[in-house]
């Protein structure tokens, strides 16, 4: 498990994922520290009117504790903050249970310190699992030592247990939604990262590899059939040399997103690799598609510009229909005499080999 502190780098620069991800730790840690004040400047006035006057300055240094991690997070001291808070709860469950009794529930504020650990990556995972288990621990052992409570304080019992057991509740459940929230973002941006291109947001080479492989495995099983195309833009290398290499991103992107769209809803589209793209048509025969590809290729032109360049930009295509028990390779390798067909025929155009 990475921590925080790994996030961080030498250099001055720290990418925006990892911002984020330390954001996502500061935000949690300060939701804490706030009702961690809060709760104890209650606790202060609860103890004074139940007439627990050691409590009552217990928590006096608690609040200051609490407000201390709250000029930690600031300062992005996570670890040291949550150390200060764990060790803070440990000891008044054990002073507010020794005295009043597990019955009156002060216990219980163990349960959401050690979700809070195992959750929030500020130390690492021995020292995190070690700390939890020490709060169990704990957490059993006064509830075995320290089961009834003082006989001033016997009528405020059920009281305490609900409250405490409400309070200790909301932290729990605060906790466990931002980590499902910090866990959802973190499983976007790693399918975003495992399936889609950086610059045109296609699907990238790997997703469509699988893509290809998944397909071909259900042709061979029911027969159900389907067609790929291989595309490369026309002349790209004098976009690239004449107008620079951003106006060469952007020409890719505008090609990019011209293909997908018209492309239908269940069609993969993807980038192969530099201005090439790859195509697959699931449930489809080469006849039922031709025309359509062609039609897309000559249209193109029209539907694509690129400011400071004067020619037509336009896309060469090779297209196959994968015929049974063909192998990725064999048809990777047929879509790629197709293009090469095309391009050595004039290119803008589109080329099958059926």
């Amino acid at each position: 498990m990475v921590t925080t502190s790994q996030l961080k780098h030498q250099h001055p620069f720290t990418s925006n994922h990892v911002s984020n991800s330390l954001e996502q730790t500061t935000q949690i840690l300060n939701i804490t520290s706030a009702a961690g004040s809060i709760a104890h400047f209650i606790f202060i006035f609860l103890f004074i009117y139940l007439d627990q006057t050691t409590l009552a300055w217990l928590n006096v240094l608690s609040l200051g504790a609490w407000l201390l991690t709250v000029r930690l997070n600031r300062l992005k001291q996570h670890n040291i903050s949550i150390l200060i808070m764990s060790a803070e709860i440990t000891v008044h469950a054990f002073f507010a249970t020794s005295i009043l009794g597990a019955d009156a529930g002060f216990q219980y504020y163990l349960w959401p310190m050690t979700l809070l650990m195992m959750t929030t990556p500020s130390l690492n995972i021995i020292w995190s699992t070690a700390i939890a288990l020490f709060h169990m621990a704990t957490f059993a052992l006064l509830v075995l030592l320290y089961p009834s409570q003082e006989e001033a304080v016997a009528s405020y019992s059920s009281t305490l247990f609900i409250m405490n057991l409400i309070c200790a509740s909301i932290p729990f459940i605060a906790a466990a939604a931002l980590t499902r929230l910090t866990y959802m973002s973190q499983y976007e941006l790693m399918v975003k990262l495992a399936e889609k291109d950086e610059l045109t947001k296609l699907f990238n080479r790997r997703f469509a590899l699988e893509a290809l492989t998944f397909y071909m495995k259900q042709q061979s099983k029911n027969g159900t059939p389907f067609c790929i195309s291989l595309v490369d833009v026309d002349h790209f290398k004098q976009v690239n040399d004449q107008l620079g290499h951003n106006k060469g991103d952007e020409a890719l992107i505008k090609i990019s997103d011209y293909l997908s769209q018209s492309m239908r809803a269940t069609d993969i589209s993807s980038r192969w690799g530099g201005e090439e793209f790859l195509f697959i048509f699931p449930s489809v025969e080469l006849a039922q598609i031709q025309q359509r590809i062609e039609n897309i290729c000559q249209d193109m032109p029209n539907n694509v510009s690129l400011e400071g360049w004067d020619k037509a930009i336009s896309c060469s295509f090779g297209l196959i229909q994968i015929d049974a028990n063909e192998t990725v390779e064999d048809a990777l390798k047929r879509v790629d005499d197709s293009l090469y067909q095309a391009k050595k025929n004039g290119r803008y155009q589109v080329v099958s080999d059926h």
